[in-house]
């Protein structure tokens, strides 16, 4: 079964776009909010007319002396004269007064009502513009809500889409992953009858003397390449390996933390192997979740230290120790730094066993250096003798997909140190296309060569026996 894979180098270019998705979506979301102006202050109406001024005037206006005959009529003696001259002289000016008083109130009368209706006017319209402003407002604060949501709802949708997906296809997968499994289940059942029957027939040769009266050698070496332990510790004395795993591989503190990940693997399992469980750091994870597990470890000083911490841990050899093991008796399985120890043969061995001793539904894990980073494979996987041969992601997938296992998937942890890596150019802000272009390709090949170099340090291939 061949699955298409993305590379580090695609998967670090569509973090960089989808960051500067983010950045642009964000400042394009502070401008919005930015343009959110402030409600001016609305002026307040003109004051109404004032009424009683125009009465005060009516009232304190002449008569119309021009409409009255009040002028002095022939009288006799100086007294009829002297009014007759002094009237001459005070009428015209009084009459014209008169005239322009009335000709003023009459004014003001007329104007009196439409100033009274464009204050009305004024008032209105401020109130109304007031209201309008506030609408304004509130749509704004509206739009920035609306647009804060849009990120989230999208990403409701793209899940709710998946999860319909998943839901269509989950039968069907699931049907097909059990009959691809079961047909390699029984192809494994078949080589393992063959090889009984093999051994069955090498034990009756042995037991036929040959000429000489010495077995033959093609049997022996089939039977050292099968039972010889896998070279764990190698010439190295036992403490001197738990110096080197204290030295280079980590604390059991450290060790502990990077291994709590693969613990929510295994919640609600129970009977949990850790294959090469060195000072038992996963081991007592489990513990503390409540998950029963036991340890095994060909080195002996680990197996004590293990057992100092009152941890269930045997010593022995992982194909041996298998082949002793029932099958289905498994609850989960474990390796990390161990597949990288054993050579071809062994390994293959492991596996086969591995699946059948672990109950249905359960999971296996296979944790080992990433040598497709040259950062590990030139640094800690040389640096341990003890190492048979590397193992690509792919190929150890591909051997637990050749075993029967299903739902495989690579997880790589370990990111190496960022300060490592090497750094792209970043673009200025005006520059010639030539010099962008240039800059881009430059970036671009920063890129393919740390991943190269300074990739994920280690990586575990994940399987389920269904």
């Amino acid at each position: 079964m061949t699955e298409r894979t993305i590379s580090a180098a695609d998967l670090n270019l569509l973090q960089r776009e989808r960051a500067a998705a983010d950045r642009q979506y964000n400042d394009a979301l502070t401008a919005l909010d930015q343009a959110l102006t402030a409600l001016p202050d609305i002026p307040h109406p003109p004051p109404a007319l004032d009424a009683t001024q125009i009465d005060a005037l009516q009232q304190l206006a002449p008569v119309d002396i021009s409409a009255q005959d009040d002028t002095p009529g022939p009288g006799g003696g100086w007294r009829g004269w002297a009014s007759r001259f002094v009237w001459s002289i005070l009428g015209p000016p009084l009459a014209r007064q008169a005239g322009v008083n009335q000709a003023l109130i009459s004014h003001l009368t007329q104007n009196q009502t439409p100033q009274q209706e464009m204050t009305r006017a004024i008032s209105s319209t401020l109130v109304l513009l007031a209201d309008e402003l506030q609408a304004l407002r509130s749509f704004q604060s509206k739009l920035i809500i609306w647009a804060q949501q849009v990120t989230p709802y999208v990403d409701t949708k793209d899940r709710e889409v998946t999860g319909l997906v998943r839901r269509v296809n989950e039968n069907p997968v699931r049907l097909i992953e059990r009959t691809v499994g079961l047909v390699q289940q029984r192809q494994l059942a078949m080589k393992r009858e063959l090889e009984r029957l093999l051994a069955a027939s090498s034990a009756t040769d042995t037991d036929s003397p040959t000429p000489g009266g010495a077995a033959p050698a093609a049997a022996t070496a089939d039977s050292k390449a099968a039972g010889s332990p896998p070279p764990v510790s190698g010439s190295l004395d036992a403490f001197k390996y738990v110096g080197f795993e204290q030295a280079f591989r980590g604390t059991e503190a450290d060790i502990g933390h990077r291994l709590e990940g693969y613990c929510a693997r295994f919640d609600g399992a129970s009977d949990v192997l850790d294959v090469g469980c060195g000072r038992g750091e996963f081991l007592g994870t489990l513990r503390e979740r409540g998950v029963t597990g036991r340890g095994l470890d060909a080195n002996p000083e680990m197996v004590a230290i293990c057992r100092e911490r009152g941890l269930d841990v045997v010593e022995g050899g992982a194909v041996e120790y298998l082949e002793s093991l029932p099958d289905r008796s498994l609850g989960g399985l474990i390796a990390t730094q161990v597949v990288e120890h054993f050579r071809a043969d062994y390994l293959l061995r492991f596996l086969e066993l591995a699946y059948h001793k672990l109950r249905p539904d359960s999971t296996i894990i296979l944790e080992t250096l990433n040598v497709d980073s040259w950062s590990a494979f030139f640094g800690p996987y040389l640096r341990d003798i003890t190492h048979e041969q590397p193992l690509p992601p792919e190929t150890l997938r591909f051997l637990l997909e050749a075993s029967g296992f299903q739902r495989l998937e690579l997880q790589f942890s370990s990111p190496a140190d960022d300060a490592a890596k090497l750094e792209t150019v970043a673009l200025p802000n005006s520059c010639p296309p030539e010099l962008a272009v240039l800059v881009e390709t430059f970036n671009t090949n920063v890129d393919k060569v740390n991943t190269l170099l300074f990739t994920f340090l280690d990586y575990a291939a994940i399987g389920q026996k269904l």
